[in-house]
């Protein structure tokens, strides 16, 4: 079982991964903002009820708070491992992406592989955090706010998230992208 700095420090990260405040977390949860505070500084250990509460108010799994993890500051992830991972994107489409990197909690940062199909566009909606684009395959147009690029193998791009994006598939084949992100909240895309 974590000690109550670390429970503190898992809410808190997961709540800065979702850009809340304290107050917006009270109001969700139904708590004071002091109460989480002190949660969060590690000065008092939460009931199962406040944890549940506060979980469900964070979108996280209450498990996520107290389970057992490594100590290790390094994962490997084999590819037998990876996971598909599906998310709507600012066209209420499905996309779906390829996990390269596993969830882990001291980090923000995750790397996907997604592959494209001729004609098709996808999108993002702002959030906080950037990206970086390795265009391994084939031909896409990104838009990034009054920015375009068209990249092509071997082409990088590398943008801050807080417009979102779009992006075609402009070409006649396939397109195969390695997207790494830095984002408060993970959700694939």
């Amino acid at each position: 079982m974590p000690t109550k700095e670390e429970v503190g420090r898992r809410v808190k990260l997961a709540r800065f991964r979702r850009d809340m405040t304290l107050k917006e977390v009270a109001v969700r949860s139904g708590m004071s903002a002091t109460h989480i505070s002190e949660i969060e500084r590690g000065k008092t250990s939460p009931t199962i009820g406040a944890l549940e509460r506060i979980s469900k108010a964070l979108g996280e799994r209450s498990a996520h708070f107290v389970e057992e993890t490594t100590s290790s500051l390094a994962v490997l992830t084999r590819r037998s491992e990876r996971t598909k991972i599906y998310c709507c994107d600012t066209h209420d489409q499905i996309i779906e992406t390829e996990g390269l990197t596993q969830t882990v909690p001291w980090t923000m940062t995750r790397m996907f592989r997604k592959i494209t199909q001729p004609g098709e566009t996808a999108g993002r909606s702002p959030a906080l955090g950037e990206m970086v684009v390795l265009c391994v395959s084939g031909m896409l147009r990104f838009a990034v706010n009054d920015f375009s690029a068209v990249l092509r193998d071997g082409d990088t791009i590398q943008f801050s998230l807080m417009s979102g994006f779009e992006l075609e598939n402009i070409g006649d084949e396939p397109a195969e992208v390695i997207c790494i992100t830095t984002l408060a909240i993970h959700d694939g895309w």
